[in-house]
């Protein structure tokens, strides 16, 4: 038996996963006796479902008073800032983000900026932004409930919050602490049927590239590596039909993938991520791109380039990592390597085009740009020392 390294985990939110599971919010925000609260909603998903009217009156039954902000783009500077000076000054004591994961950032960050405004500190997001913000934030925040309505970030499981600016200058930085992470996160699958198959194809993308990054990341351990083989599982049974209507509507498929992506959380969490969030970094910054269209594109891309760099290294623990993950979004045991990344590519291939995931030309990117971007993308903890060029490579085989 191979000696143990050691290792640390990041704290996570009580969970709660299940259809209808929503109904336990108003239990929480009771016992935590929160009686005034901002909710936070996406452009129409939770309006779909049908059950904001029913939180709504529950709220109002139990003496629970809402106030509702909608996030309909992905959290800029001057959103965020814009609800937290709206909201400074009230009796808020929670922010409950329902929607996707651009949602439940922007909560995250009011929570935050709230309660430094409060206490006297900066209510700028920029100011505590890394790599942007020259201040350190204390951590101190409102209470925090997450109930993601697609399946895909896995923010809810995470201690930051990704804040975009898009533009010549721009960028897509974190506001970042260790208590950040919600207080509660609830998977319901039943607010998730409504969400578009679009969307869902490239949250889902998303969730599976945190999966294997986290997989196979350079800082990976014991306790990430099992839930990032059990996450891909779940994803390889359930993201297909999902995708193509079968399994769409049913609840216990939308919750087992909101599992999913909540396991993408807690991996990634806990032993980061690889070139693919690294470009979508870069790329999230120049253009007004979904992250999960930019993890969706390039997953299968920088798979393949990755798993050729390491056949010329000889590098066999990753290679195997990668393998792994083949066989366990097949569904069947693991068997030789060579197979596994195989299985694994053939996977991501069909995917590619059977979730009709968007070239990155669709959003207006150049070969001239890519080529210039590609120079600025970190690749963080991916397994392999990529050169310039392979990065370039990634990123124009999805121009």
């Amino acid at each position: 038996m191979e000696p143990m390294n050691s290792f640390s985990l990041a704290a996570l939110p009580q969970l709660e996963v299940g259809s209808g599971s929503l109904k336990s919010l108003i239990d929480w925000l009771k016992v935590k006796e929160h009686t005034s609260i901002l909710l936070c909603i996406g452009g129409s998903s939770f309006k779909r479902s049908g059950h904001l009217d029913e939180f709504l009156s529950q709220c109002e039954e139990n003496g629970i008073e809402v106030t509702i902000e909608q996030i309909t783009d992905e959290p800029s500077p001057e959103i965020v800032d814009m609800i937290t000076t709206t909201h400074m000054k009230g009796t808020i004591s929670c922010i409950v983000g329902i929607g996707g994961g651009s949602v439940i950032d922007a909560a995250k960050a009011v929570s935050a900026m709230i309660a430094e405004g409060r206490i006297g500190n900066s209510s700028s997001v920029t100011d505590y932004l890394e790599g942007v913000g020259t201040l350190s934030p204390s951590g101190t925040r409102l209470g925090l409930a997450a109930v993601p309505t697609t399946s895909g970030t896995g923010t809810e499981a995470t201690k930051n919050a990704v804040i975009s600016s898009v533009g010549e200058n721009g960028f897509k930085k974190s506001l970042r602490h260790m208590q950040y992470v919600p207080d509660l996160a609830i998977l319901d699958g039943d607010l998730i049927t409504t969400c578009p198959s679009s969307v869902s194809a490239a949250s889902g993308l998303d969730a599976v590239t945190q999966l294997l990054e986290a997989l196979v990341s350079t800082a990976s351990n014991p306790f990430t590596e099992r839930l990032a083989l059990q996450g891909l599982a779940i994803a390889g049974s359930v993201l297909p039909g999902i995708i193509d209507g079968s399994l769409a509507n049913d609840s216990d498929a939308r919750t087992q993938m909101a599992y999913a992506a909540y396991l993408s959380g807690v991996a990634l969490a806990n032993a980061n991520l690889g070139v693919v969030h690294g470009a979508a970094s870069t790329l999230g910054g120049a253009r007004t791109i979904p992250h999960g269209v930019v993890c969706g594109t390039l997953l299968r891309s920088a798979s393949e380039t990755i798993i050729e760099h390491l056949k010329a290294s000889g590098d066999s623990k990753a290679l195997k990592a990668y393998s792994q993950a083949g066989y366990a979004l097949m569904g069947v045991p693991s068997g030789g390597i060579d197979k596994g990344l195989e299985i694994l590519l053939d996977i991501l291939t069909d995917w590619e085009h059977e979730f009709s995931i968007p070239l990155l030309s669709e959003y207006g990117f150049t070969k001239e740009e890519l080529q210039k971007m590609s120079k600025t993308v970190g690749i963080k903890n991916t397994p392999a020392t990529l050169t310039a060029e392979e990065v370039t490579q990634i990123l124009l085989k999805r121009l």
